[in-house]
């Protein structure tokens, strides 16, 4: 297909709102890196042409009606034209509600952990708040359609509308900004556009720990100040063998948020694993006093106290942690390692014999 056909109703787009259009209210361009750096945050990939149409226009709409019509409107509900209308979501609402949808795995089963591929785009009139999304293109031989959501009885309907954001473009622009959402084919479901094409497991994929850190880094750049992504990047630059790179961003996880039990327990980890388990202990006792019920961090500082000797200490955690859950694994196996220091073969034997019974 000709590159100007691909892209032919965002051209038409920017024509009419060039001329002034009256009911076209979009707007103004954005830099290309942004929308990419929004895919790159959360493993996914926009078309094409709906990253062509952020470009120039960042979102936008085709009022009902023109401007006057909302002037009286506009003092008690200012956003009036914009629920009135099909909007099409600018970068910041889509990544607004993108957050929004992948928290609760919207139309996904609650227990999906890959990179959410579900992608909102434009908002339809009225207060149901229904939407239009398309998916992520990762993996995809043709651009992703454009699916519409209507909300129903403990569920949402989703049909397909459109082969792809250029096409819907073509429909929004020639209803006026209106659209039927008429099925587009034979085939509307979007569920079997899901299966044939293999979204989910597409979108399931694990990543190598360059891919990871890649997206850690994007994810950094929306939202420099979120601690828990310094938090998941350190953890894979300990894993790609980056101990340097991993200390500083668990570092900075706990200097935005130093009330994390998890984080201390990262970093004592590390050091443990890398340095010091003098070092460590400082911080895994931190870990234990900030969550004392957490099993892994009173395990974890058991492993401390025994690199340090100290085997009492190493007994009385796992201990601690085992009257309540006989059955922890990581538990057994650190007694295990605590009663060989002791010298307690014996009790070692037993905890071998329990650690052998339990399918993990």
């Amino acid at each position: 297909m000709i590159v100007t056909e691909r892209f032919s109703n965002i051209i038409k787009l920017e024509e009419r709102v060039y001329q002034g259009t009256p009911k076209y209210k979009f707007n103004t361009r954005l830099a290309r890196e942004e929308i990419e750096t929004f895919g790159k945050a959360y493993g996914i990939s926009l078309s094409e042409s709906h990253i062509q149409f952020l470009e120039r226009f960042n979102g936008g709409r085709i009022q009902e009606y023109e401007d006057t019509y909302y002037i009286d409107m506009t003092v008690w509900e200012p956003d009036g034209p914009k629920w009135s209308s099909f909007s099409l979501f600018s970068l910041d609402e889509i990544l607004e509600r993108y957050r929004s949808l992948r928290l609760d795995n919207w139309l996904l089963d609650e227990d999906f952990e890959g990179n959410y591929p579900i992608i909102p785009i434009c908002r339809t009139p009225g207060s149901a708040d229904n939407i239009l999304f398309m998916v992520s293109n990762k993996g995809l031989s043709k651009e992703s359609p454009v699916f519409s959501s209507v909300k129903e009885p403990g569920s949402f309907r989703c049909t397909k509308i459109a082969a792809d954001f250029n096409t819907f473009l073509g429909y929004y622009i020639k209803s006026d900004g209106f659209p039927a959402l008429l099925p587009d084919d034979m085939e509307p479901s979007w569920k079997v556009f899901m299966s044939k094409n293999q979204v989910l497991k597409i979108a399931s994929e694990e990543e190598t720990y360059s891919e990871s850190i890649s997206r850690c880094t994007a994810h950094l750049e929306l939202f420099p100040d979120n601690e828990w992504s310094y938090c998941e990047r350190s953890s894979f630059f300990r894993f790609n063998n980056q101990v340097k790179k991993s200390l500083i961003d668990i570092n900075k996880a706990i200097e935005i948020n130093e009330t994390i039990g998890f984080f201390y327990y990262c970093r004592g980890e590390l050091i443990l694993e890398h340095g010091s388990p003098r070092k460590a202990l400082i911080d895994l006792d931190i870990a234990v006093n900030i969550e004392p019920d957490k099993e892994i961090f009173r395990i974890r500082r058991a492993s401390a106290f025994l690199k340090l000797n100290k085997l009492k200490k190493a007994l009385t955690d796992c201990n601690t942690v085992l009257d309540k859950n006989a059955k922890y694994v990581f538990g057994l196996q650190t007694r295990i390692k605590v009663y060989h220091a002791l010298g307690e073969g014996e009790k070692a034997s037993n905890d071998k014999n329990k650690l052998d019974t339990i399918d993990y």
